[in-house]
């Protein structure tokens, strides 16, 4: 099932950032401009603390795979964040959301507009490939767990548009 874009998983996927490809940070809008607007974040291919983000998720993924299949009272938008190939030999990292398992994959309906991959688009379900997963996340009781790639975009941020970011999201990131 799709989701509205008035919906509230909507609205959070979409507030999640479309933080995707790893190309160069645009210094003519501000994050949080760029959010507002649906427009790609990108990162370099070599940005240490967003490579970093993404190890720590693929490292950790195991606690989403318990959490899922496992859901607790409070647990909710459960999303995984998957590299799709570009044109230009990149990639660009799209949330996947209503996801599905059959115990050895995930499936799941592609939760953002892409931007430079024509590999999928926005709506499609995908099956998850294991090796481009680059993030994973879910609420349990509007606490984000996992988002190490959003909380990377969050530390770009100044403190003012953090308070603006932290309202407009609707759940709460612990540091």
């Amino acid at each position: 099932m799709l989701h509205s874009k008035n919906s509230p998983i909507f609205k959070l996927f979409f507030l999640l950032l479309v933080l995707v490809s790893f190309s160069f940070i645009s210094c003519q809008n501000t994050i949080k401009d760029k959010i507002k607007n649906d427009d790609v974040i990108e990162f370099n291919g070599d940005d240490q603390a967003m490579n970093q983000a993404i190890l720590e998720a693929n490292k950790t993924f195991q606690n989403f795979e318990t959490s899922f299949k496992n859901p607790q009272e409070g647990y909710e938008s459960f999303a995984i964040k998957v590299r799709f190939d570009t044109e230009d030999g990149g990639g660009e990292h799209i949330w996947v959301g209503n996801l599905t398992s059959d115990g050895k994959s995930y499936r799941g309906t592609v939760n953002n507009e892409p931007q430079l991959t024509k590999v999928v688009k926005y709506g499609d379900q995908v099956t998850i490939d294991p090796q481009r997963i680059s993030d994973w996340m879910y609420l349990d009781k509007g606490v984000l767990k996992g988002g190490y790639t959003i909380r990377v975009m969050k530390k770009n941020l100044s403190e003012e548009e953090k308070k603006a970011f932290d309202q407009e999201v609707g759940f709460i990131i612990e540091d």
